[in-house]
């Protein structure tokens, strides 16, 4: 890959985050930060994982993933349970509070891009959606397995 290649897509990469307002304290009004956002999401939108597969999947530092979910614990977000024959592996859940809120988080993000994009028309949404398919596409086939 070439110089002017990668200055490109670090380029589009500083104004995406800056165009998804992900670098403010407050995501999508929610008072957390994006990090927190996205753990209180994806454990909604895979109950019962555990931290170690949470940390993987997000490829999140682990002691940090740990202050977010003892904090999230703490507000009675989530809850942890033992598995049975587990050697200390524990599910984490979502009470019916970090439900609503990762579903606000859902929603908000929802009605984000749906103002964002207002002024597109049909054809240039989904030319959008194709690129974004084809980045993803690329970037799953030659991503390392965690």
């Amino acid at each position: 890959m070439n110089d002017s290649a990668i200055k490109k897509m670090r380029e589009f990469n500083r104004y995406y985050t800056v165009w998804l307002d992900v670098m403010n304290k407050g995501y999508l009004e929610t008072g957390r930060a994006w990090p927190e956002s996205r753990v209180l999401f994806e454990l909604y939108l895979c109950a019962g994982i555990s931290a170690t597969d949470l940390c993987r999947h997000l490829n999140m530092d682990k002691s940090y993933v740990s202050r977010i979910l003892g904090k999230f614990e703490k507000q009675g977000l989530l809850t942890r349970e033992p598995v049975p024959g587990g050697k200390g592996l524990k599910k984490i859940r979502l009470t019916q509070a970090g439900r609503r809120e990762a579903e606000q988080i859902d929603q908000r993000g929802n009605q984000q891009l749906r103002d964002k994009l207002a002024p597109l028309d049909d054809e240039t949404c989904g030319r959008l959606c194709e690129a974004m398919a084809f980045i993803e596409k690329t970037l799953r086939c030659h991503d390392k397995e965690r």
